[in-house]
């Protein structure tokens, strides 16, 4: 049964459905009304949004192209429209490949047109490397990207949009020829990764081919083994500090028959305090490279060249600062080189020598060169220099210093003094043996006429005292005349193989009589003395010129020492003395406690004439002779004295391999023989002419004379017998002795030859002359002397027959 409530609310609904309806109608009103109003709002965003698409796109800087699905071009921007050259109108309904070549054309051919490639896909397609055709029939490289349209689902079509990269290209041409010029190039690396990315350029330089990615694990096998431990270090200290590093290595590429030398600069990438990546340049600096090695080894060789010689080198600078010097320098200051080198000039040089260099470096330094005689003290002695100040002048004319160059020319000028004193003993030998070839034929005459007068003489004491007395006094005349010889070198020798020890003690006694009582006499003879090749008699007479040398310096008496001994001589005391030859020599030593000879004088006892004796008592030529003697013997005299103590005198005689020669001992007094031959006798002089002819003749032989060749060759033509031919070497008329003897052999095949001469020069003789059928006879002679040599070759004669 209802309740009179729910009577009364359904009795109201009833009455007032109609409300309710109001309202839901009014709900849904609203609800249409919002919806409209959003739609409305989205098309006015959306028109919005046109708007300023639209107006983007005008006003961009990119041309952009709208394409349908085959290509053609719906729309153009105005910026497509200006890179292109044309109206946009134009290039509506064209294809966009007639505005797009290379890399998209390249793309078409191949059948990969990026444009019907973005209808089936949503990427966007990417291009760099495409060129843009003008109107105008230019290209300009553009970069370009393509981006599908999608409706309803569906894809209708693309948009193209591209720009101009003119710039970037030419840009980037610029950086490729540079990096080519510099040999240069980019790389990155990846901590982790196992690959190396490098540009296309250096890639191709190095010859690894075009790309721009490269195994790491051929990179390091390229690394020459050398260079891995460095390179590796380098890279683990960037890789765990971040640091950057600067390093050379060696590469083994494949176009290079050696390797390249590449400096690597390398810096790190680092994220949340870890490296991940190295980045940096690497160049080819193969050519600095060996320019380098190039100046080092350039810069090296005028070093050890400048180091190796001993002139004095020294380069200063404008402030006067010692900026080079070379070991030599080093040497003769005794200073190490960092003490020299950034020294003042003035403070290292001696006061004196830097007054005397000061105007000449002042005048290098303004670009003049100088050149100075100056000495330089030293503890041994004084160095005599030459002194060059040479201006280093650089371009444009400025003067960055002067070089210092010093030659020691101490030893020249000793050189040229003793050119001076050898041409001086030059011109007193020439004109020495000039005037003894003429005094020997004078005393020729008068010993042969003064030994003829003694045979006639009979027992008158008082003719036969003055006979002596004459006799003595031409052979003293005689023995001067060979002194003087032998001091030119010039006497004639007949050397042979002899053992000096026998000589000497041979000698002991006359020696111990030339001494006197107050001289003790001590022979120091060496018993396995070599052999030499000397003149017998002139070493008896060098001998006997120094004991009494010795015997005249010792008046209140002494010791005399006579010592032989062997020495083989070096390079070092033949520098000093050079007319001596490095090798094995006999050395015979006199040695006295006399007075001495005076430093002033040392030097000139070997001059002729010159002597320390007072007037009379002495001629000046015992040492002379001494000196000549020697050095025509191959060796030489040397003199040390000092004052108070005595004098030695050593001679140095090469050491022979011969034999020791057999001969008679020169002291011995011999026999006159004689004979019955036939001799033609040829001599200019008159007088020694018929001198030798009548000396000869009384001992029995047939004589005939002849002044000059011409004379003895119409004798010789003849048919008169001629056992013997006795000529003297020099001779006027043109023709000499050796030229007479050698047409005597001609004529006369069996004929024998003795030639004479009181002038000797070797290089008249030449050994096929002087052969087993000729000898020679220094003039003056004895009769007896010329005698026993006549007799000797008229015997081998026989001997023969």
């Amino acid at each position: 049964m209802a309740t009179p409530a729910s009577s009364t609310a359904a009795e109201l609904l009833a009455d007032y459905w109609w409300v309710g309806a109001l309202l839901l109608a009014c709900g849904i009103l609203v609800i249409l009304a919002s919806a409209l109003r959003r739609k409305r709002n989205e098309q006015a965003r959306e028109a919005e949004e046109s708007r300023r698409n639209a107006a983007i796109v005008e006003a961009s800087g990119e041309g952009v192209l709208e394409l349908d699905p085959k290509g053609f071009v719906r729309f153009a921007n105005p910026a497509a429209a200006r890179l292109l050259e044309r109206e946009s109108h134009e290039m509506i309904g064209l294809d966009y490949r007639e505005f797009i070549a290379a890399t998209v054309e390249e793309d078409t051919r191949s059948g990969r047109d990026p444009v019907t490639r973005a209808l089936y896909t949503s990427d966007i397609q990417i291009g760099v490397g495409a060129l843009l055709k003008c109107k105008n029939g230019r290209h300009r490289p553009i970069e370009y990207r393509i981006v599908p349209v999608a409706a309803a689902g569906r894809t209708i079509g693309t948009v193209l949009s591209f720009r101009d990269v003119s710039e970037r290209v030419r840009l980037d041409g610029m950086l490729n020829d540079m990096q080519l010029t510099a040999k240069v190039g980019a790389w990155e690396a990846a901590v982790d990764g196992e690959r190396i990315s490098i540009t296309p350029g250096m890639s191709r330089h190095l010859g690894l081919g075009n790309g721009r990615s490269i195994a790491r694990s051929r990179v390091w096998s390229l690394v020459d083994s050398r260079d891995i431990a460095q390179l590796r270090k380098a890279i683990a200290t960037a890789v765990v500090k971040g640091d950057t590093f600067d390093c050379e290595f060696r590469l083994a590429t494949p176009n290079a028959d050696e390797p390249l030398w590449v400096r690597c600069i390398c810096k790190a990438e680092r994220l949340q305090g870890r490296t991940v990546k190295l980045y940096g340049t690497l160049q080819d600096v193969t050519q600095s490279k060996l320019a380098e090695r190039q100046l080092r080894e350039t810069r090296d060789f005028y070093e050890l060249t400048l180091n190796a010689m001993p002139t004095l080198v020294l380069h200063i600078d404008v402030d006067g600062v010692i900026t080079y010097c070379n070991d030599a320098v080093v040497q003769k200051m005794n200073l190490p080189r960092s003490m020299i080198v950034g020294t003042k000039y003035a403070e290292l040089a001696s006061p004196e020598f830097y007054s005397d260099a000061k105007p000449a470096l002042a005048a290098a330094l303004r670009g003049e060169s100088q050149t100075l005689a100056q000495k330089i003290e030293e503890p041994d002695g004084v160095l005599q220099a030459q002194v060059h100040y040479l201006p280093n002048t650089a371009e444009g004319g400025r003067v960055n210093g002067c070089f210092l160059i010093a030659y020691d020319i101490t030893e020249l000028k000793r050189l040229e003094e003793r050119l001076v004193q050898a041409e001086k003993l030059q011109a007193i030998g020439q004109l020495t043996g000039g005037i003894a070839h003429d005094f020997n034929n004078l005393l020729g005459v008068v010993l042969g006429n003064l030994q003829l007068l003694e045979r006639d003489l009979g027992n008158d004491p008082a003719l036969a005292r003055k006979l002596a007395i004459a006799m003595r006094a031409a052979l003293r005349g005689a023995d001067l005349t060979r002194r003087l010889l032998a001091f030119a070198r010039r006497q004639i020798l007949d050397p042979v193989v002899v053992d000096l020890n026998r000589q000497i003690g041979a000698l002991g006694e006359l020696l111990r009589r030339t001494l006197g009582e107050s001289i003790e006499m001590q022979l120091k003879l060496r018993p396995d003395l070599w052999h030499t090749r000397v003149d017998p008699g002139q070493l008896e007479n060098a001998i006997l010129n120094l004991a009494i040398n010795a015997r005249d310096a010792m008046p209140n008496g002494g010791r005399l020492t006579l010592e032989t001994y062997n020495e083989a001589i070096d390079a070092d005391f033949c520098a000093t003395h050079p007319d001596l030859e490095p090798g094995e020599h006999v050395v015979v030593r006199v040695t006295d406690t006399g007075c001495g000879i005076a430093p002033d004088a040392l030097t000139r006892v070997f001059e002729p004439f010159f002597s320390t004796k007072e007037s009379g008592k002495g001629s000046g030529l015992g040492l002379a002779m001494v000196h000549g003697f020697a050095k025509q013997a191959g060796g030489l005299a040397t003199i040390s004295s000092e004052l108070g103590k005595g004098a030695t005198v050593s001679i140095y005689l090469p050491r022979s391999m011969e034999k020791q020669s057999r001969f008679e001992d020169t002291i011995v007094h011999k026999i006159v023989p004689g004979g019955t031959e036939t001799i033609l006798v040829v001599e200019d002089d008159p007088d020694l002419r018929e001198t030798v002819v009548a000396a000869l003749g009384r001992l029995g032989y047939r004589m005939l004379a002849a002044a000059n060749a011409e004379a003895a060759l119409r004798i010789l033509s003849g048919n008169e017998r001629i056992d013997l031919l006795f000529t003297d070497v020099m001779m006027p008329g043109g023709m000499l002795g050796p030229m007479l003897a050698k047409q005597a052999y001609e004529l006369r095949p069996g004929i024998q030859v003795l030639f004479t001469t009181g002038y000797a020069d070797t290089s008249l003789l030449p050994t096929s002359v002087l052969g087993k059928h000729s000898e020679l006879i220094s003039k003056p002679y004895r009769n007896e002397e010329l005698a026993l040599k006549i007799r000797g070759l008229l015997d081998k004669e026989v001997r023969v027959a």
